[in-house]
């Protein structure tokens, strides 16, 4: 799989191939809405290899204007309270479905993915557990506006959650950027 982005004035738009089988996949559009899609089927039987079609994808792309980025990315951390430090059958089933949907949600709008998740004690001095689940988006604004209309609109315990961010390559705090209960705005790790 490869990514490559272009910036045109207020608007990010985004290029990706991957490889399912025997069948090359190119979606593009505009971050934060689903794109378009091709579907190349037996694609080695007009490319030598992976590295040929992608060199092509490539060509095409940059001609265009479009680059890879790597620094310009944003963590999107969603966090839901648990009641004990494992969790119950629940909060491993939320963690799985709420992965399940952001990753689908966040890829075919050419925002991110899911980068992993952990469960456990928080660092507030208080006795909180939680369920964290980190995302990785090129557009904080726009990242945080589709991952809460994807929990709002797919049963993801919307109610409870957190939603909080930082840039990539800092290693600062998080900040929180929503919180489903407006009165409960405290926020640990």
């Amino acid at each position: 799989m490869l990514k490559l982005y272009k910036k045109e004035q207020k608007d990010t738009y985004y290029a990706e191939y991957w490889i399912d089988g025997e069948q090359a996949i190119i979606h593009y559009g505009k971050i934060g809405h689903i794109g378009q899609t091709e579907k190349i089927e037996n694609y080695l039987k007009s490319y030598k290899d992976e590295a040929s079609f992608q060199a092509e994808f490539v060509q095409r792309f940059h001609s265009q204007g479009f680059i890879q980025i790597s620094e310009e990315k944003f963590w999107i951390l969603i966090q839901y309270p648990m009641k004990s430090l494992k969790g119950t059958k629940r909060d491993v089933w939320l963690k799985d479905r709420v992965t399940k949907i952001l990753n689908s949600d966040l890829g075919w709008k050419g925002l991110g993915h899911v980068d992993g998740y952990d469960m456990g004690k928080t660092s507030n001095p208080q006795k909180q557990f939680a369920l964290n689940i980190f995302c990785v988006v090129v557009d904080e604004a726009k990242g945080i506006k589709a991952i809460k209309s994807a929990l709002r609109n797919n049963t993801c315990d919307f109610t409870n959650v957190k939603i909080a961010a930082r840039p990539f390559s800092d290693d600062i705090e998080y900040t929180l950027k929503f919180s489903a209960k407006k009165k409960d705005l405290d926020f640990y790790v």
